[in-house]
């Protein structure tokens, strides 16, 4: 991995390809940058690919300061602007796609977003599906490696360091930005627990510049579960 220093530490991430624009690849709470790996595998191999470690997460620094969801997305914005994007499009799992909204609210170079479970506002979308659904069809083994990387991950940061994180991210709500985005946005989700309330629960507005992914029989862990379906949802993210 390449690293980038950073008034925090050291920020990793994964580059690989040469083919524009970039897609940058943000992954959820606990995760890191090596969970898209079957994901990029699955694209053309020329595509070029970024996969950042956040603030703690992976091989990134510890922070020892507070921080919020806000200078997640400012951390992002900064790595674009080192490497030379004008344009670039946020593939962003669960945390990954809140912090995705915030760069795309912030900048213009975003010109596209993937958000595969990116939740509009935390607290909503605890409830909009059915219980059992969150790790989908994964063996034990693979939840296990989840769960012990994202035990690691809490443990290294300072408990009033990690709470005043996790205040910003339920206080996070991107309603307002889905109502005006004028970028093509697909909203990707598992179809495992769906209900008659879980669009409605999942507060998407109505905006013809957003689109619907389900995928069938896949829960929240979707780069995990099926990377060769969430590839395939990348390569469609250009259609109306």
């Amino acid at each position: 991995m390449t690293t980038i220093p950073m008034p925090w530490g050291e920020m990793a991430y994964l580059d690989s390809g040469n083919s524009m624009p970039p897609l940058l690849f943000l992954h959820g709470t606990g995760c890191d940058a090596s969970d898209w790996t079957p994901v990029i595998k699955g694209l053309p191999r020329n595509q070029r690919c970024i996969a950042l470690d956040f603030r703690g997460h992976g091989q990134s620094s510890v922070p020892t300061q507070s921080f919020t969801l806000g200078n997640l997305a400012e951390d992002v914005g900064y790595l674009a602007n080192h490497l030379g994007f004008h344009e670039l499009v946020i593939v962003g799992h669960s945390l990954g796609g809140m912090v995705a909204m915030e760069v795309a609210q912030r900048s213009s170079s975003v010109i596209g977003l993937v958000l595969l479970e990116g939740w509009t506002r935390l607290a909503s979308a605890g409830s909009a599906f059915n219980a059992g659904r969150f790790y989908g069809s994964l063996s034990e083994t693979a939840i296990a490696r989840i769960q012990e990387k994202g035990e690691k991950t809490r443990s290294r940061i300072q408990p009033e360091v990690w709470n005043d994180f996790w205040e910003s991210v339920k206080n996070f709500d991107a309603y307002a930005y889905l109502q005006q985005a004028r970028i093509p946005i697909l909203e990707v989700f598992g179809g495992m627990g769906r209900n008659d309330l879980t669009e409605e629960k999942l507060r998407i507005p109505s905006n013809p510049h957003i689109r619907w992914v389900w995928v069938p029989n896949a829960g929240h862990y979707l780069p995990h579960e099926c990377p060769t379906a969430v590839s395939k949802v990348v390569g469609t993210r250009r259609a109306p």
